[in-house]
């Protein structure tokens, strides 16, 4: 029974001294990304996996409190505190008043996976959720003959046309039941396709994106780069969208909410993780869950984000689809009428 006692004693002891180097770690991971941003690897990666600290910090901090551990139970719930409090606003009910026009967009962002070995998959994501904009990523070659083929079968049951752009170099394409103009791709430019898009109430810009992965500082000059040059100098309805490789911690997501509105932070629920929803390991793919939202939608002034969601079938591949409905404001397209 002592034996037992001491064994006992020693666990405890040692879980405290777990919980302590947890609370410390992430406080300090909190602290530097609050003072450094990306800059330093413990903070960028402390924003980057915000949601699944909680998993740990709400139960360690009832269990402090519970066992009396005051001063550990100040440095969880400090932590704890500081991340529900950034959530707060997806966590909560929303009580969203919208005053727009009848015209909404559903816009649609997928990464598909470019060893996605299910085009029909693909179709049926967008014949389930039926965008007016659609925007692809990691799509090949002979996955968007096949899903131009699909959507071509389905044009001829509805006499409804879908218009198609797809750079091939880019691997990315834009779909949508509105006549489509191509403008420029550039590699450079955090792979961004540009196109026009003719909706019922006047031209919208599409900047479709897939920055690599990698190089979070060269990811962010890009993009950067391209809010600067690009996107601010447009006058018309702007939709940004795609796989930006950038959670929504990151210091590159901040910029651009400062300059446009992101749909999930505006109009979705809950932590919107789109991704891995898959593994891939020697040519096979392994169920998972989504651990971050690198997925994101964000549109200028002339729009308001009616809904926004993220599919629960990833539908072959290893990202989760994202879509948002758009309401356009006309009066505010009468004041950025004409192009830069």
């Amino acid at each position: 029974m002592k034996e037992r006692g001491r064994m006992t004693s020693s666990i405890i002891m040692l879980s405290w001294k777990v919980l302590w180097t947890f609370g410390l770690a992430v406080l300090i991971g909190l602290a530097l990304h609050w003072w450094s941003g990306d800059d330093l690897f413990p903070g960028r990666y402390t924003g980057y996996l915000m949601p699944w600290l909680l998993v740990i910090l709400l139960p360690a901090t009832v269990w402090t409190l519970l066992m009396r551990q005051w001063s550990l139970s100040v440095v969880l719930g400090v932590s704890l505190g500081i991340i529900l409090y950034t959530y707060a606003p997806l966590l909560l009910p929303r009580h969203n008043v919208v005053h727009a026009s009848n015209d909404a967009l559903k816009v649609m962002s997928f990464n598909v996976w470019s060893r996605n070995s299910s085009p029909e998959r693909i179709a049926g994501a967008v014949a389930e959720h039926d965008p007016d904009i659609l925007l692809l990523q990691e799509i090949m070659p002979s996955q968007f003959e096949n899903l131009a083929r699909s959507l071509d079968e389905i044009s001829g049951l509805t006499g409804e046309t879908m218009n198609k752009i797809y750079h091939p170099e880019l691997l990315q394409a834009v779909v949508s039941r509105y006549p489509l103009q191509s403008h420029w791709a550039k590699r450079n430019k955090a792979k961004v396709q540009v196109v026009s898009a003719e909706a019922p109430f006047g031209t919208v810009m599409i900047f479709n994106v897939h920055p690599t992965w990698g190089n979070w500082a060269r990811r962010d000059r890009q993009l950067s780069d391209l809010l600067r040059e690009d996107i601010l100098p447009c006058e018309l309805p702007v939709i940004l969208g795609g796989d930006f490789n950038s959670p929504e911690q990151s210091e590159i997501f901040k910029l651009l909410s400062r300059h446009l509105h992101n749909a999930h932070n505006a109009a979705g629920q809950g932590f919107g993780l789109t991704f891995p929803k898959a593994l891939h390991m020697k040519n096979r793919q392994i169920p998972f869950f989504p651990l971050v939202r690198i997925d994101h939608i964000f549109f200028s002034d002339h729009f308001t984000a009616l809904d926004t969601a993220t599919a629960e079938e990833a539908y072959g591949s290893d990202h989760l689809p994202l879509i948002t409905r758009l309401a356009f404001h006309p009066d505010r397209a009468k004041k950025n009428v004409g192009h830069r």
